[in-house]
């Protein structure tokens, strides 16, 4: 749909994970830059100000060389785990609203009967979903992307975990997931997830001479409204290594730094004000190309059970190493 809007002239929102896979991801950017469009990814909490004041603060060493990122998303409920509820009237046969054009939702996926569970409860299988990465991750590793300071390709992913508690219902997507990644720039990422446990792990970026605090419980969600401005009170925590203290002390008069954030234009209105100013949304397209390479290299590698390589050169996913 994307892809159609933009070749007919049209700017585009387009709802996280951006595409399905790495390849559907690196065609949306490639024609982004062929039509000139604006393109907006809809991970809204990449429009809060904590990353941004994040992305300053590495910029301005004050966590030294850039080590590791860490994140988690769990949760422990029935909804969940993507059970919405199944509207029993709705399908090919359905009358009114309750009509389902079964083959265009299928779209690329291989064809199959009408089945209600993967039409309403799509995100539970690997043929129209990526599970926790795709529709959990992308929330973690988008923002990232801009607390870096650039989009960066991982030249390294693994992805494990399995399915140990949702093993009835007819699944595919493990109900326990981690992603690591490792990245040219020399720097990590590592993520945790469950939707069989909802204790989070901290949101924090690691250096070597310091640590930031982006979410202490580790709830990256709902921290940014769709509509109205990011809200203040949401701050981020810079804390020194012991081996730059005295350093960090006397530079900014304290040990421990707390940053407040300020109010942003909401993911919307930046898309419709670069619409009018046809400048780079917050989320742009290559942005959002680059999150979706570790994630969709996660899934396959969890699927496949082995470690990926990215090329960053040829833009291809790898088996083995790159040639240097």
């Amino acid at each position: 749909m994307a892809l159609e809007a933009m070749a007919k002239g049209k700017d585009v929102y387009l709802e996280k994970p951006m595409p399905h896979t790495v390849e559907e991801a690196k065609t949306v950017a490639a024609a982004v830059k062929q039509t000139g469009r604006v393109l907006q990814v809809g991970s809204q909490t990449t429009s809060s100000d904590q990353w941004w004041k994040a992305r300053q603060a590495i910029q301005d060493g004050m966590i030294g060389k850039l080590l590791m990122s860490q994140g988690s998303y769990h949760r422990n409920s029935e909804n969940g785990e993507w059970n919405w509820t199944i509207e029993p009237d709705a399908g090919p046969q359905g009358k009114g609203e309750d009509f389902v054009d079964w083959k265009m939702w299928l779209g690329d996926a291989p064809p199959r009967a009408w089945d209600a569970d993967r039409f309403f409860r799509f995100r539970k299988y690997w043929d129209y979903s990526g599970g926790i990465a795709t529709d959990l991750f992308y929330h973690v590793v988008a923002p990232l992307q801009i607390c870096w300071g650039e989009a960066q390709f991982p030249r390294r992913v693994y992805g494990s975990g399995g399915n140990y508690v949702f093993t009835d219902d007819g699944r595919e997507v493990p109900d326990t997931f981690m992603l690591t990644a490792d990245y040219p720039k020399g720097h990590s990422l590592v993520l945790s997830s469950s939707m069989a446990n909802d204790t989070h792990i901290p949101g924090l970026i690691r250096g070597h001479e310091g640590t930031i605090m982006m979410v202490p419980d580790g709830k990256f969600e709902g921290k940014v409204d769709f509509i109205t401005v990011t809200p203040q009170g949401i701050a981020i925590t810079v804390t020194p290594q012991g081996i730059a203290k005295p350093a960090f002390k006397e530079k900014h008069g304290t040990i421990e730094m707390k940053i407040e954030t300020e109010p942003r234009e909401s993911h919307m209105e930046n898309f419709l004000r670069c619409v009018r100013t046809r400048k780079t949304p917050v989320l742009d397209a290559d942005t959002g190309y680059r999150a979706m390479v570790a994630i969709g290299m996660s899934v396959q590698s969890y699927r496949e059970g082995r470690v990926l390589y990215f090329d960053e050169a040829a833009e291809k996913v790898m088996g083995a190493p790159p040639k240097a």
